[in-house]
């Protein structure tokens, strides 16, 4: 029999194994890029810095542990390494948490706490990335923490909180989902409220807590817009409308042929176990007023998981619309998931390895993102050699300083537009929308350009006043003043038609 049919008891050794290989699996993609993502090209050239100034200390602290000294060079893969090697152990131990005695099937239920499509943005940063998994694995245990001393059951969870939320201040959403995950599970498993409402006394009284200590540490440092609010007035409540609505925009381009029967099948799988626990709830020896309060409870659950899903994202002047924000999400998935596997195997035993086919559809999307983050650093790489002959060939490389007009939403990637038409969210989950940064350019022994701050100048070249001395699609360069300009260009047309190309001789394609 095969070990996927299997319904042989796993050990705690076994369950590991299957962890670090999936796991393991599932971001070999990402190394295989190699790509400074974003924030990585300037932190890498800085080692590291800027995490004290976002509230993030707990970053700094362990590339200051990983690289033995007081700077965060660029040591990837390794910090990816260790967090896919904690996650698996995490997995690991909330297995054995919701199943007493596992088989194979079972470690299918927790493993979309990795294998979520939405999360391949934040393991793209090369720095931020493996931390903040490492800020998943702390509140996973901060929900599955138990021990007999009543304080440790609120301290610890307290403080792993804080250390998360030291990490990624968004980590919070995560957290409450996944406890609203458990009170579903909890009434599935035919809990009491005896058992279920001093469980949830337990998680507010650590979020309370964990955020009083977070406000008193590493929240001191936190400077600039991650500490200013939407103002208390009628047109934030049509921003966060409007936020929230961008958000669901952006689910709705998961619908595509081929997983759209997934999708539709797991909601409906997942909505008839709700239903299920829900009918069983009303039928408990309880008292009326425990059984209407936990009801209540039951019903809320759902909602207050969606609604961690944007998160507190929604309520800052600043929007970060990337796919990284949606942190809540894995938990959604590991209830349809819990759920789906219930009706599954009360159907028959074994049909809880059908969880298998949406966890390869996401091992897919890996592999495709991976593939597009490839093509995006050829494409770069490409420009950035242009960009040094432009330099080098014309009267810019006389210029003791040069400047950059950056174009932030060039959108421009067209050897991936057969992978945007196929999986369309891969578009969001890439995230990337610049041709060139400034803090790229020294990869091509190009350091002495900077960002352009000069607002009239800016204004002058984007309105054409100035010739240029070389223009390509991609960018112009001027000398103004005695100072060289690089202008980033928005190239123009379509990246999503890309021409048909002949290689074979009598297809019907080049007829």
């Amino acid at each position: 029999m095969t070990p996927f049919l299997s319904t042989k008891i796993m050990t705690r050794n076994d369950v590991l194994l299957f962890f670090l290989e999936a796991t393991f699996l599932y971001i070999f993609p990402l190394v295989q890029a190699d790509y400074f993502y974003n924030d990585d090209n300037w932190r890498a050239l800085m080692a590291g810095e800027g995490w004290r100034e976002e509230g993030r200390v707990v970053i700094e602290l362990f590339y200051n542990a990983v690289s033995f000294g007081t700077k965060a060079p660029d040591l990837f893969p390794l910090p990816l390494f260790i967090a896919t090697a904690g996650v698996s152990i995490a997995l690991r131990d909330l297995t054995f948490f919701y199943f007493e005695r596992p088989t194979f099937a079972h470690c299918l239920v927790v493993l979309p706490i990795w294998y979520n499509p939405l999360f391949l943005q934040n393991l793209s940063y090369r720095y931020d990335g493996p931390v903040m998994a490492l800020g998943m694995v702390m509140l996973i245990y901060a929900v599955i923490w138990q021990r007999d001393k009543a304080w440790m059951n609120v301290w610890v969870p307290a403080l792993l909180v804080a250390l998360a939320l030291s990490i990624y201040q968004v980590l919070i959403g995560f957290f409450i989902a996944l406890c609203c995950v458990e009170v579903i599970r909890l009434v599935w498993e035919r809990q009491t409220s005896e058992v279920i409402f001093p469980f949830i006394g337990r998680k507010l009284m650590a979020i309370g807590i964990g955020v009083l200590v977070y406000y008193a540490t590493a929240y001191r440092w936190m400077t600039g817009t991650r500490q200013v609010f939407l103002a208390l007035e009628a047109s934030s409540l049509l921003e966060i409308r409007d936020r929230l609505l961008h958000v669901r925009w952006m689910f709705s381009e998961w619908g595509t042929e081929g997983v759209r029967w997934i999708i539709w099948g797991g909601a409906l799988l997942a909505l008839i176990g709700y239903a299920w626990a829900g009918f069983n709830l009303l039928y408990r020896p309880e008292y009326l007023w425990r059984k209407i309060a936990l009801a209540s409870l039951y019903v809320l659950a759902l909602p207050m998981l969606l609604v961690c899903i944007p998160g507190i994202t929604v309520l800052f002047a600043y929007f970060d619309v990337g796919a990284r924000a949606l942190l809540a999400f894995p938990a959604m998935l590991v209830l349809v998931f819990f759920l789906s596997f219930q009706v599954l195997t009360r159907i028959h035993a074994r049909l809880g390895v059908i969880l298998l086919i949406p966890l390869v559809a996401i091992l897919s999307f890996s592999f495709g993102h991976g593939r597009v983050l490839a093509l995006q650093k050829e494409q770069e790489s490409a420009v950035l050699a242009s960009l040094l002959y432009d330099i080098t060939h014309s009267s810019l490389r006389n210029q003791h300083s040069i400047y950059m007009i950056p174009e932030l939403k060039a959108n421009w990637l067209p050897a991936a537009s057969g992978a945007f038409a196929t999986m369309p969210v891969l578009k969001h989950v890439l995230g990337v929308d610049y041709v060139l940064l400034p803090e790229m350019l020294p990869r091509a022994g190009i350091t002495n350009v900077y960002i352009a701050k000069d607002q009239e100048m800016i204004a002058s070249l984007r309105r054409g006043d100035y010739s240029p001395v070389v223009s390509t699609p991609f960018y112009d360069l001027y000398v103004i003043h005695d100072r060289g300009y690089i202008f980033m260009k928005k190239p123009q047309g379509d990246p999503n038609v890309v021409p048909k190309l002949c290689l074979i001789v009598d297809t019907e394609l080049c007829r």
